[in-house]
């Protein structure tokens, strides 16, 4: 039988572990909810795909006030909106 200083500094080496604190492939940013409307051009600087480990695609759009919105990849206005700004990155590229 182990001492209880023994169970309180295995606890403790556990608690400390780097392998408990952080998956190595956790993803940063998931979704769990999708913007209900669309989202106007004019106010909208980028826009990112969420990892294939996140449980609910998404895209990512970033307001030009730092906003973040997740938008269900699936609908038409959301294809069109990440084309327009891939267009408008691609024509400010030197």
């Amino acid at each position: 039988m182990l001492s209880v200083g023994t169970v309180l500094m295995l606890m403790l080496l556990l608690t400390l572990s780097p392998h408990c604190a952080a998956a190595p492939y956790a993803p940063t940013e998931c979704c769990f909810s999708y913007i209900k409307h669309a989202l106007r051009f004019a106010n909208l600087k980028d826009s990112f795909e969420t990892p294939k480990e996140c449980f609910f695609p998404a895209i990512v759009f970033e307001t030009k006030n730092g906003i973040k919105i997740c938008a269900d990849p699936k609908l038409p206005w959301v294809m069109k909106t990440v084309e327009k700004i891939q267009k408008k990155k691609s024509t400010r590229a030197p």
